[in-house]
């Protein structure tokens, strides 16, 4: 059953915004200066650009089928059986998702808040938190991002200028003095991180103004693609592309760069914070929509019985799959691309395009 909860466009945007952001902020720049090197900025334009044309196919296909998100029309297109094969995907990528999201945010606290605790201590912790306010629902975790989402965006923002006296412009140019290859192979990094939020499909049917979709996704990929490239080209103009490829949080070390003279230092808590609370709340959103989508595969009335298990699913991913950091950059790098563009892009093509071939519509 749909949740009855509804939320407002500025709503949607503010949680797209933290989940795009908290994934790409967090680990994506270095991984993504290693591929493009001082073009890295670049791939963030050109994956925003793609990012935008695909959020109007989900538009396109919340309008044509209301009331409905892709776990619901893959069943309306595809028939009963077929339709929840594929539809099972989506929730299965969100959780997928989440694994990686607390996986960086608990090696981030690990490493700055809490260096003595037990790494596995500190990711039960988050998943515990985030699996408590996923099952509170949509509506509690929207009112929540619209307190943390403009902090977040103002809190980057607000870095990045404090430490553009120290870019150094040279280490910015020349563009493109390898070629397009670097350009081209750093963009599906980035769009598959920007691709997180066909989450979209599922906010759609409970917004109280669905046919404000696409303007939702294009302003909240759009803020997302300024801080992400802020952050990344901001790193390799202060640190190079030598040093700030192998830095595990760029942003980080942009924070810890801030201090008032003798009056203020260790900023970057204060970002930190409001960067662990963001993804928090973006990972109970993953597991609300990891929840809600099963829900509706298997026929639950109410997706709130599902939340902890999938939570304890995910941890036990995180733990058997992620044992270090460098774990999790391989899969980054090489698995999860492949897997994002298959469920961002493909799938929702291949409904798209089977819709309008068979003039499969909702009834609603």
């Amino acid at each position: 059953m749909p949740e009855k909860g509804i939320i407002n466009t500025k709503q949607f945007v503010w949680m797209l915004f933290i989940i795009i952001t908290t994934l790409a902020a967090m680990q994506i720049p270095s991984m993504l200066i290693m591929q493009a090197g001082r073009d890295a900025w670049l791939s963030v334009v050109s994956a925003w650009f793609l990012d935008v044309m695909l959020a109007l196919v989900y538009a396109y296909m919340g309008i044509r089928f209301p009331g409905e998100n892709f776990v619901q029309y893959s069943i309306t297109i595809l028939g009963k059986y077929l339709g929840r094969m594929v539809g099972i995907l989506f929730p299965l990528f969100f959780l997928l998702v989440c694994s990686s999201m607390l996986q960086g945010l608990s090696q981030v606290v690990n490493t700055i808040f809490l260096p003595m605790t037990p790494f596995n201590v500190i990711l039960l912790s988050s998943f515990l938190v985030s699996a408590f306010i996923g099952r509170k629902g949509l509506e509690v975790i929207a009112r929540m991002t619209e307190v943390l989402g403009p902090l977040f965006f103002f809190s980057i923002v607000t870095l990045c200028c404090l430490v553009l006296p120290a870019v150094h412009l040279e280490r910015l140019k020349p563009q493109f003095d390898e070629g397009i290859a670097p350009f081209l192979i750093g963009t599906p990094l980035m769009l598959t991180s920007f691709g997180v939020c066909i989450i979209m499909a599922m906010y759609i049917p409970l917004c109280n103004r669905p046919e404000n979709g696409f303007l939702a996704k294009f302003s909240a990929v759009s803020m997302g693609a300024l801080v992400v490239g802020l952050v990344t080209a901001l790193s390799v103009g202060i640190f190079g592309i030598e040093d700030a490829q192998y830095m595990y949080s760029p942003g980080l070390q942009l924070a810890k760069m801030i201090n008032f003279s003798n009056y203020l230092e260790r900023v970057e808590m204060v970002w930190l914070l409001i960067l662990v609370g963001s993804g928090i709340v973006a990972s109970s959103s993953l597991l609300w929509a990891f929840g809600q989508g099963l829900a509706q595969i298997v026929g639950l009335k109410t997706y709130q019985p599902l939340i902890y298990p999938g939570a304890l699913l995910s941890l036990v991913f995180c733990i058997v799959s992620f044992p270090s950091s460098l774990n999790q950059t391989n899969f980054f790098h090489y698995t999860f691309p492949i897997v994002a563009v298959f469920v961002e892009t493909g799938l929702e093509l291949f409904l798209f395009a089977t819709a309008l071939v068979l003039n499969k519509r909702g009834t609603a």
